[in-house]
């Protein structure tokens, strides 16, 4: 489980920081799709507060200890993002297209907010914006 806890951390972590430099999209169907989402969820609110950290957090259920903690600035974040060659996400699966750049400004406008928690029998994982 630790071995598991630890791939999602990283490869959550490198897609996000580093994705734009080695995926390409063509098309913003998808990031409209998005907005669309997050508009119609009902319990959505707009709470007006700056973001200012992008944080990761692994905790040991049996224990309750800490196992891995990552807490970064938005302007790193910020940096990377327009640093990246090519701004685009490309699944090629199923041919979404997603501009990495604009989904995070849209986060980032939200205001503070959980993007993943992940909940197993030994370890949970949260990434959340604060």
């Amino acid at each position: 489980m630790k071995k598991a806890s630890t791939a999602i951390l990283v490869v959550m972590t490198v897609a996000f920081l580093l994705g734009p430099y080695f995926l390409r999209a063509d098309s913003r169907d998808d990031l409209q799709a998005i907005k669309k989402a997050v508009k119609e969820n009902p319990a959505f609110e707009a709470a007006g507060k700056d973001v200012k950290w992008f944080k990761i957090l692994v905790t040991d259920n049996k224990t309750g200890k800490d196992k891995a903690k990552v807490t970064m600035p938005i302007a790193i974040v910020e940096i990377f993002l327009r640093c990246a060659d090519n701004k685009h996400l490309r699944m090629k699966e199923s041919g979404c297209d997603i501009d990495i750049a604009a989904v995070f400004k849209e986060l980032k406008a939200m205001g503070p907010m959980a993007l993943i928690e992940v909940y197993e029998d030994d370890e949970t994982v949260k990434i959340w914006l604060e």
